[in-house]
């Protein structure tokens, strides 16, 4: 297992490398510290990509780029299984629906519309990628989390897995997926799932998160 060597200012929360949270992120962290032990949560994850080749692993010894690295912004054990979060700082009204490839941000009562890329699907596959680490079916749920300035005004056909909350919601949110199935695993299962979620982070360099960056808008902004 690797040792955590850095704290997120402001929390008890560690990570293996210096973070780059965005403010959306700060909140959520702070949030989650509070529902969660501080030693269960991940933060600023940069995870391989899932390849053609299961038994492939990016070696840390070897050039890595943005394009075969995913970054979730933070996962969250408990009893109830392994919370993968996906935070938004949007303000105003959402609409969203969860098959469709745009959500809608609105803006100056009405007078400002703007489309983003659905948060669900792109929390899917941030999910997927904790999935395939686990040979048990260890409950996993995506949650994704907006600020408190936004409002949430109609979102339909939201998979079961899945939550969209605000950040005054959050504590509710979480604790009604726990009691989904409040004993889905022990004290030693947390510290095991934690450890191989860990074990497989990559350490990024300035380049990678810029081009990480990069590469996320690039994809959302060629969505049809």
């Amino acid at each position: 297992m690797k040792e955590n060597l850095y704290q997120i200012r402001g929390t008890k929360v560690k990570t293996l490398y210096p973070t780059k949270l965005t403010t959306a992120e700060c909140r959520l962290v702070f949030s989650l510290q509070r529902l969660f032990q501080p030693e269960h949560i991940l933060a600023d994850l940069y995870l391989p990509k899932p390849t053609s080749n299961p038994t492939t692993k990016i070696d840390q010894n070897l050039f890595i780029t943005a394009s075969s690295l995913l970054q979730i912004d933070c996962i969250a054990i408990n009893h109830g299984g392994i919370f993968v979060f996906e935070s938004k700082d949007y303000a105003g009204w959402i609409y969203g629906h969860g098959n469709r490839i745009h959500w809608t941000q609105v803006l100056n009562y009405g007078k400002d519309k703007h489309q983003f890329y659905n948060p669900v699907k792109q929390n899917e596959s941030h999910v997927k990628v904790i999935k395939d680490l686990f040979s048990t079916n260890i409950p996993i749920y995506s949650v994704i989390v907006f600020g408190r300035e936004a409002t949430l005004k109609v979102l339909t056909d939201i998979p079961d897995h899945c939550r969209v909350c605000t950040q005054s919601d959050i504590s509710t949110t979480i604790n009604s997926l726990t009691q989904i199935h409040p004993n889905a695993i022990n004290a030693q299962e947390i510290a095991y799932a934690y450890a191989l979620i860990q074990q497989d982070q990559i350490d990024p360099t300035a380049i990678i998160r810029t081009e990480h960056i990069d590469e996320v808008q690039n994809v959302q902004h060629l969505r049809p």
